[in-house]
C-alpha cells in the first residue's frame, strides 16, 4: 500500500524521485558496464579473449571473458551490479505491489511466485558477478544456469499474468503497449538463448571458425533482451513517486 505524507496538497518533501527514472537508471547501469566492458575487451584484450581451445578464428568475446577475465572489466562489471542491486531490490518491492493492485486476488499465487523467481533472477545475478567462470566454474556454472531459468520463467510468468488473468481494473494503453514489449523481449531472449546454446555445442563438437563468435553473439541478445524486459517497468510504474522528508519516505 502507498501511504501519503499527510492528507490535503500541503505535502512537505525534501526530494521528489521519479519511479520511472528510478527504474531507467537502474537498467542502464548494467546495460553500459556491460557495453563498456566488450568494447574494451575487444579492443584490448582481443586475441586472448577469442582464444578457443580449437585456436579457429573469431571476431566476438564471450560474455563471461568480458566481464569476467580481464581488468578493469571485471571492476567495472562488478561496480555495476553491486552498486545496482539494492535499488533492484526496491524495484522488484514496487512491481510486486503493483501487480497485486491490478491482479485478481485469486491469481496471488502466480504473482508472488513470478515475483520470487525476479529475487531467484537477481540472487544469482549477484552470484555470476562474484563467482567468475574462471576463479570458480562449478559455482559460477550453477548460478548462471539458474539465473537463465529463472529470468526465463520469471518473464512468461509475468507476460501471462498480465495478458490473460483477471484484472481489478481495466487495462491503460501504456500498460497494453508495456505487455506488448514484454513478449517481443521474452521471445528475443528464449530464441537467442536457444542459439547461444546451439553454437556453443556446435563450436566444442566441429571447431568452425566464427561459431564461436556467434555464440557470443547470441550472448549478447540474451542480455540486452533481458534488459530492455526490466526496461518496461518504466511504463508499469510511471505515475510513482517517492517523497522523502525529514521523517522517512514514503511513495505514491
Amino acid at each position: 500500500m502507498y501511504l501519503p505524507l499527510h492528507n490535503g496538497s500541503e505535502r512537505k518533501y525534501i526530494i521528489k524521485i521519479p519511479v520511472k527514472k528510478l527504474s531507467l537508471f537502474t537498467v542502464s547501469l548494467p546495460l553500459l558496464a556491460f557495453i563498456i566492458c566488450v568494447l574494451i575487451t575487444m579492443y584490448k584484450d582481443f586475441e586472448s579473449a577469442n582464444n578457443t581451445h580449437c585456436k579457429v578464428p573469431n571476431v566476438f568475446p564471450s560474455i563471461s571473458a568480458s566481464i569476467g577475465n580481464y581488468e578493469p572489466q571485471r571492476t567495472i562489471w562488478r561496480l555495476a551490479i553491486y552498486s545496482h542491486a539494492p535499488i533492484r531490490f526496491f524495484i522488484i518491492y514496487l512491481r510486486w505491489e503493483y501487480y497485486r493492485s491490478i491482479i485478481s486476488q485469486s491469481c496471488a499465487f502466480v504473482v508472488n511466485l513470478a515475483v520470487s523467481l525476479n529475487i531467484i533472477e537477481n540472487l544469482t545475478l549477484l552470484g555470476l558477478t562474484h563467482w567468475t567462470s574462471s576463479q570458480n566454474y562449478p559455482l559460477h556454472e550453477i548460478c548462471f544456469k539458474t539465473f537463465i531459468a529463472a529470468s526465463m520463467f520469471y518473464m512468461f510468468f509475468t507476460c501471462m499474468m498480465l495478458s490473460k488473468y483477471k484484472r481489478r481494473s481495466s487495462q491503460t494503453k501504456l500498460e497494453a503497449y508495456s505487455i506488448k514489449m514484454k513478449w517481443r523481449a521474452f521471445f528475443f531472449n528464449v530464441g537467442s538463448f536457444t542459439f547461444a546454446a546451439y553454437f556453443f555445442l556446435r563450436h566444442n563438437k566441429l571447431c568452425e571458425p566464427y561459431v564461436y563468435s556467434m555464440f557470443g553473439l547470441s550472448e549478447y541478445i540474451v542480455v540486452i533482451s533481458n534488459i530492455i524486459f526490466h526496461m518496461t517497468t518504466v511504463y508499469d510504474l510511471k505515475r510513482l513517486f517517492i517523497y522523502f522528508s525529514r521523517s522517512g519516505f514514503v511513495i505514491e
